[in-house]
């Protein structure tokens, strides 16, 4: 007799439907452990992409020193044009430190090296650089 009973879970056989108050329990902590890891994992592509977006911020300061370098030339390549104290930069929110250091003579005569250092801390405190360099030849 395999007959069910109105409003029961019950079958003729003896044999209950459904989930038992365990199983929801172990269900929900192994979905809590994959959405804290999930969690985790976001915090580090944040972190992530924020310091991306610095060193990408910071390679366009320098270049665009870089860039004025070649533009003034050999005969105006100088500290006067192009200090070498830090010069505070602020791009997408973030403040930057710029220093030129231009080496006369150098790899050989009639010859500058420009060497830009673009230097910020990170929300940790991290102090980072970036350095690029050209050659000015006369």
């Amino acid at each position: 007799m395999d007959r069910k009973t109105k409003g029961s879970s019950l079958t003729a056989t003896g044999v209950e439907h459904g989930f038992t108050l365990i199983e929801v329990l172990i269900t929900v902590l192994i979905l809590t452990i994959g959405l804290l890891g999930t969690a985790g994992l976001t915090m580090g592509i944040i972190r992530g992409n924020f310091f991306s977006k610095n060193i990408t911020s910071a390679t366009a300061i320098a270049q665009t020193q870089l860039d004025a370098v070649q533009r003034e030339g050999y005969a105006n390549t100088n500290t006067t044009t192009f200090p070498s104290s830090a010069q505070p930069v602020t791009m997408g929110g973030m403040s930057f430190s710029r220093t030129t250091t231009i080496t006369p003579n150098s790899p050989a005569a009639n010859m500058k090296t420009v060497a830009v250092t673009v230097n910020w801390n990170e929300a940790n405190n991290a102090a980072r650089s970036v350095t690029l360099q050209t050659i000015v030849a006369q």
